[in-house]
């Protein structure tokens, strides 16, 4: 059974029992006045008939005193007038109580002889009545008879009867209309609100802690109660916030350290190879160059020989990386401006440029200042920059790179934008998810190590910094959904301190 249901059936069952016993005392209350009343008005009648019969008694042969009792039955509410003379005798009756049983009440003697008016109830025939008994004086005051006034019951009966009627309706009316007004009530102020909460309960169970009830609600205790649970969901939702980057941010450290074991490992490894390989390397490289200098070489040998170089470069190449990677330096901060870092970085990379058609621009006018170390940064830049040369590649046309650099602040903290945009075929997603990974590489065996981005990564969070990736939005007008853009945010220089290249 609901709340609201159990709230509102003792009040209904409590309220119709009060308004019932109210009904009931009322209805006997007015039954005693109309009773009274009745009384009252037949004793009246009763005191004007007996003057008038006293006047009719001086008159020896009483021959006014039935045209008054007759004159009396006119009225509606005398259902008779009895007179008895001295001994208890009836003399006369009117005539609606002709032909009826008239035995003289027992209370007659007492009256002729107490000289005494009594009021009571009695049966006249087969009509219950209500008398009045008075005695008659002569003119010397002596009791010479007495007379009955007797008023219908019926007439009472009947007016009680309508009473109750119009107290009953009364009452059933107003406990209906006081049972609708307390049921909209109690569903707008205690229903409505239980039925918000119980959603509230519902959509925090299934974990939408976005759910709030709001304070406007009837009555100031569900006002604190409902503030209390939105306080309560604002909590959950920051605890579960926090436990997911909490989360988050283990799972990323769990990572790191297994990426921190394996480079460890690596870095080990590119240790040893580095001096067991220089020297077997140093000592081909030396002999092919050797052989390369003689004149009579064949075009093919020489070609093969050439091709054994190329690859000694490519291992060394290899190894450096390993090293580089492995066993890099901590980085030494300083203010670093960076639109002739990347100036220097944009012509080391002009014959790349050049060969194969690219369009580069520079968009860094406000020329940001980064805390940085340069000859780091500038790897961060010469890796990403490469990956996006490369990327290009495979375009025939309109192949472009642009980059901005700018600084924002957010939420107090000065930061330095780095954008670079390609035009490239962009990212796939399966690759988009592991392309900072090291040894991650799309281009097959014969170039790439997969440790350029790796690389670059390692070194721009070192800085206390971020870099991502993401494909062109399909809305990009400018570059009409086309290409990647890598985005580089590092600390930006405090502006009070120069500024190094």
């Amino acid at each position: 059974m609901r709340l609201g249901t159990r709230l509102l059936l003792p009040l209904v069952a409590v309220m119709t029992l009060v308004m019932l016993l109210f009904a009931a005392w009322s209805v006997r209350h007015r039954e005693r006045i109309l009773r009274t009343e009745a009384q009252r008005e037949t004793r009246a009648y009763a005191v004007a008939l007996g003057l008038a019969l006293e006047g009719a008694y001086r008159d020896p042969g009483l021959a006014d005193v039935q045209a008054i009792i007759d004159r009396i039955n006119r009225e509606e509410t005398i259902a008779g007038v009895v007179i008895y003379d001295a001994s208890g005798q009836t003399l006369f009756v009117s005539d609606q109580l002709q032909g009826a049983n008239i035995t003289p009440p027992e209370r007659l003697t007492d009256v002729l002889r107490s000289n005494l008016t009594v009021g009571f109830d009695r049966r006249i025939g087969d009509l219950p009545v209500y008398s009045v008994l008075r005695p008659i004086h002569d003119a010397s005051n002596r009791v010479v008879g007495a007379f009955e006034v007797a008023q219908p019951l019926s007439l009472l009966t009947r007016e009680i009867a309508r009473t109750r009627t119009r107290f009953t309706l009364n009452t059933l009316t107003l406990v209906g209309a006081v049972t609708v007004v307390m049921l909209i009530l109690v569903r707008h102020l205690v229903a409505r609100p239980l039925e918000r909460f119980v959603a509230g309960a519902r959509a925090l169970g299934r974990g939408e802690l976005g759910f709030r009830i709001g304070t406007e609600q009837p009555g100031e205790e569900l006002k604190m109660l409902a503030a209390e649970f939105d306080g309560m969901a604002r909590q959950i939702e920051t605890a579960r916030t926090r436990l997911v980057t909490e989360t988050e941010e283990r799972i990323a450290l769990e990572r790191r350290l297994r990426e921190a074991e394996k480079l460890a490992a690596v870095g080990n490894l590119a240790a040893g190879l580095a001096h067991e390989i220089a020297a077997p390397l140093h000592v081909i490289r030396g002999r092919t160059e050797q052989l390369l200098r003689r004149d009579d070489l064949p075009a093919p040998q020489q070609r093969n020989l050439g091709i054994i170089v190329e690859q000694i470069d490519r291992i060394t190449f290899i190894v450096r990386n390993l090293l580089d990677f492995a066993r890099r330096r901590e980085p030494h901060l300083e203010p670093v401006e960076l639109k002739p870092m990347l100036e220097s970085v944009a012509e080391f990379l002009d014959a790349e440029f050049a060969k194969r058609r690219i369009a580069f621009t520079l968009d860094a006018s406000t020329n940001p200042c980064a805390l940085a170390d340069s000859q780091l940064f500038r790897q961060v830049l010469l890796n990403v920059l490469m990956n996006a040369v490369q990327a290009l590649e495979s375009t025939e046309s309109h192949a472009r790179i642009d980059v901005r650099a700018r600084e924002e602040v957010e939420g107090g903290i000065a930061r330095v934008v780095i954008e670079i945009h390609d035009t490239g075929p962009g990212i796939p997603d399966d690759v988009l998810l592991n392309i900072f990974d090291p040894f991650f590489t799309t281009r097959g065996g014969t170039s790439g190590t997969g440790l350029g981005l790796a690389i670059a990564r390692s070194i721009v969070e070192e800085h206390g910094g971020t870099i991502d990736a993401v494909n062109h939005a399909p809305d990009d007008v400018e570059f009409a959904g086309r290409g990647a853009l890598f985005r580089v945010v590092l600390p930006a220089a405090p502006a009070a301190q120069p500024a190094h290249v």
